[in-house]
C-alpha cells in the first residue's frame, strides 16, 4: 500500500477569533489596496492553499488510492479534469438496481404516514417524547383537538418568545392572517373526512432563504427582502400534502456561518442549554433547528452548503438529512453547487416522510441534472424493518473520528459497537487528502456566495453586513481563476475516489456529526459578532465531504454530555440516491441513546392544548 495515501493531512484553519471594534476594523482593512493582498496572501499560505493547488495541477491514478487490489479501478495516471456539479452519473447496472428496488417496494406516502412511529423504537411509553406528526394528525382525525387551536396556541408562543427574547429569535416571520385562515381550511377539511394529504394541517417552519410565497427572502439582513412569487418544488410539494408553514426562521446572515450568530434578529439559543449560559445552535439553518428541539414544529425545512442542515440538527439532537445533489430541488437561478435542501425533524421516521414528499425531479433544473436521478423510494428503510444489520459495510476512517473531543470519540465508539452487534461489518477506510478537499469547498462556497452578494458587498449595503460576513465575501471575492479552477479538479478527485469506495468497499461511511458540542455564545460578540474560521470550519470537519462531492448526509442524537447536558450527534454517508440506507440504520439508533431522548431546557410543551380542547 502507499503509504502516503494513509496519512490523515487535515489540519486546522489556522486565522485569529477577532470580535468587537478590532473585527469592524479588520473587515473594513479587507478592502483596502495593498493591505488586503498581503493579508489574504498570508491567510491562504497559512492555510495551505498553493499546496491545494499542486496537488490539484498533478497527475493521479483512476483507482482506489492505498488499495492492493488492482481491480479497484486502474493505474493509468492522468490529470484531473475539472468538475462543478457533483451530479452522480448511474451505471446501467445502478440504474436497474433502482428500478428494482421501486417495483419491489413503491413509495406509499400513506402508508408511510400511517406506520406507528413509537413501534420502530424501543423508547419506553413512560420517556419523554416529541409530538410527531402522526401525534397531530391522529388527533385531528378524532377530533381531540384542530389545526386552528394548533395554530393559535402557536401563534401566541412565538409572539411570547419575541416579545421577550429579542435578541434570540428563533421564528423571524409569520404571515397571521393566512396562517389562521390556513388552519381553518385544513380543521373543515377534516370535519368533512375530505383530508388534503398525509400533512394536513401539520405545522412547520421554513429557513429564511428558501423562496416561499406569502413570505419575503432576507437572508437574515437587514437590507434584502425579495419578494416570491413562486414556491420552490420542496415547498410546493410539502403545501400539496396539507402543511401549515407557520413561517420563516432565523439564520446566520447570508448562510455564510457555522454558529447561527445574528446580529438583525438575535442569535437563537440551544434549548439543551441548561446552565443559564447561551449555547449556539450551530448555523446557517440556525432558528428550524431550534424550533424542532424545543418542540415548537414537528418539522422544518432547512439548506446545507457546508453542513448548514447538519451542524445545527446535531448540535440540537434532532434529526436531520442533506440530500443527494439535486435530490431535493433548490431555487434553480441560484446554481449553486455544494448547496443541498432539505428536512429536520424531531424522529427519523418524519424525516423519511419528509424526504419522501420533498424529493424528486425538477423541470427547469439547470442542464437538466436533477433528472438523471432514479425515481424516489425508501427501499431498505420500508423492507428491512428488523434490527439485523448483516451483510451492511459500515467504512470507519478511524483518524478522522479521533479528530474530536474525547466526549465525541467515546459516544462514537459505543455507535460503532452497537452497530457491530446488530450484525454490520465495520470496514477500515481512508479519505485522503481531506485538507485538499476542505480547500476546496471553501473556495467554491466563498465564491458561489460572492458572486450572489457582489452587488450588496460593493454598494452602501457594505456597511450593513455584519463585519463577519464583510470578511467572508472578502474572502470569497480573492480567490484567483487558477484557485477556483483547482478547486474544481480536486472536486472530481474526490467524487471519483468517493464513488468507487461505495462501489467496492463500503455501504455507508460513519463519523460523529460535529467534533464537539454547541460552542459557548460569549458576551463579547453583542455589538459586532465575531469572526472566529477555526471554531466555523472546526464545526464543518465531517461535513465538507458530503457537500463537495453532493452524497447523501443524515445526523440524529446518540449521547449527551455528561457535564452540560447537550447532544452528541453522529452522522451517516451513503451513496449518492441511497437515502434510503441511511434511514434503514438510523431507525436502529435509539438504542445507542442511554435513557433515550432528553427533554431539552427550553421547550413547548403542546399538551394543555389537549386539556384546554376536552
Amino acid at each position: 500500500k502507499n503509504p502516503i495515501m494513509q496519512v490523515y493531512n487535515l489540519e486546522a484553519v489556522k486565522a485569529p477569533r477577532l470580535c468587537g471594534v478590532p473585527l469592524d476594523l479588520f473587515s473594513r482593512l479587507l478592502r483596502l489596496p495593498i493591505i488586503k493582498e498581503f493579508i489574504l496572501k498570508l491567510i491562504k499560505r497559512k492555510n495551505k492553499i498553493p499546496e491545494m493547488v499542486r496537488f490539484a495541477n498533478s497527475p493521479h491514478c483512476h483507482r482506489l488510492e492505498g488499495e492492493d487490489d488492482e481491480s479497484l479501478g486502474n493505474n493509468d495516471t492522468q490529470h484531473l479534469m475539472p468538475l462543478y456539479y457533483p451530479v452522480h452519473e448511474m451505471t446501467k447496472d445502478e440504474a436497474e438496481m433502482h428500478q428494482r428496488m421501486v417495483k419491489e417496494a413503491p413509495l406509499n406516502l400513506k402508508a408511510l404516514a400511517d406506520a406507528n412511529v413509537e413501534a420502530l423504537s424501543s423508547a419506553s411509553k413512560d420517556k419523554f417524547r416529541y409530538w410527531t406528526i402522526s401525534d397531530y394528525t391522529s388527533r385531528y382525525l378524532d377530533g381531540s383537538i384542530t389545526p386552528t387551536q394548533v395554530v393559535d396556541k402557536l401563534i401566541n408562543i412565538i409572539e411570547e418568545m419575541n416579545t421577550r427574547n429579542q435578541n434570540s429569535s428563533v421564528v423571524t416571520q409569520m404571515n397571521k392572517e393566512e396562517l389562521r385562515l390556513q388552519a381553518a381550511e385544513s380543521t373543515k377539511r377534516y370535519q368533512n373526512k375530505n383530508i388534503m394529504g398525509v400533512l394536513d394541517g401539520v405545522p412547520i417552519l421554513v429557513k429564511d432563504e428558501i423562496p416561499t410565497v406569502g413570505h419575503s427572502v432576507t437572508l437574515g439582513t437587514s437590507f434584502i427582502s425579495d419578494r416570491v412569487e413562486k414556491d420552490v418544488l420542496p415547498i410546493i410539494k410539502l403545501k400539496q400534502q396539507g402543511v401549515l408553514i407557520v413561517g420563516k426562521t432565523n439564520q446566520h446572515e447570508i448562510g455564510i456561518g457555522t454558529t447561527g450568530l445574528n446580529l438583525l434578529h438575535g442569535t437563537p439559543k440551544n434549548p439543551y442549554g441548561r446552565d443559564g449560559r447561551h449555547y449556539y445552535t450551530g448555523g446557517s439553518t440556525s432558528g428550524s433547528a431550534a424550533a424542532v428541539a424545543m418542540g415548537l414544529v414537528p418539522l422544518a425545512v432547512g439548506s446545507d452548503g457546508g453542513g448548514s442542515i447538519r451542524i445545527p440538527s446535531g448540535l440540537c439532537g434532532i434529526v436531520g438529512l442533506k440530500a443527494t445533489y439535486k435530490r431535493v430541488a433548490r431555487d434553480c437561478s441560484v446554481g449553486c453547487s455544494v448547496s443541498h435542501a432539505g428536512p429536520m425533524a424531531n424522529n427519523v421516521h418524519d424525516a423519511a416522510l419528509a424526504y419522501a414528499i420533498m424529493a424528486g425531479e425538477a423541470e427547469n433544473d439547470h442542464r437538466r441534472h436533477s433528472q438523471m436521478q432514479p425515481p424516489v423510494h425508501l427501499h431498505a428503510y420500508v423492507t428491512n424493518q428488523s434490527k439485523d444489520l448483516k451483510g451492511l459495510r459500515i467504512g470507519i476512517f478511524d483518524e478522522h473520528i479521533k479528530d474530536s473531543d474525547e466526549n465525541v470519540q467515546r459516544a462514537t465508539k459505543r455507535a460503532i459497537e452497537h452497530y457491530q452487534q446488530l450484525g454490520a461489518e465495520i470496514v477500515p477506510i481512508t479519505l485522503p487528502h481531506l485538507q485538499e478537499i476542505h480547500m476546496a469547498h471553501a473556495i467554491t462556497i466563498s465564491t458561489e456566495m460572492y458572486s450572489l452578494m457582489e452587488e450588496h458587498y460593493q454598494s452602501s449595503h457594505f456597511n450593513q453586513f455584519c463585519p463577519e460576513s464583510r470578511v467572508s465575501l472578502a474572502i470569497g471575492r480573492s480567490w484567483s481563476s487558477s484557485e477556483f479552477l483547482a478547486a474544481q479538479k480536486v472536486r472530481s478527485y474526490a467524487m471519483h475516489h468517493i464513488e468507487l469506495l461505495f462501489q467496492y468497499k463500503v455501504d455507508i461511511i460513519l463519523s460523529p456529526a460535529t467534533p464537539c458540542t454547541a460552542p459557548l455564545m460569549r458576551d463579547d460578540v453583542a455589538s459586532h459578532g465575531e469572526s472566529n474560521l477555526s471554531e466555523t470550519t472546526a464545526l464543518m470537519k465531517y461535513m465538507i465531504h458530503g457537500n463537495l462531492t453532493g452524497i447523501p448526509g443524515l445526523v440524529f442524537p446518540i449521547a449527551y454530555d455528561d457535564e452540560t447536558s447537550l447532544p452528541i450527534s453522529l452522522q451517516l454517508q451513503a451513496a449518492h440516491w441511497r437515502e434510503d440506507l441511511l434511514f434503514r440504520v438510523a431507525r436502529h439508533s435509539q438504542d445507542i441513546l442511554r435513557g433515550g431522548i432528553a427533554k431539552p431546557a427550553l421547550y413547548v410543551d403542546l399538551n394543555d392544548i389537549l386539556v384546554n380542547s376536552q
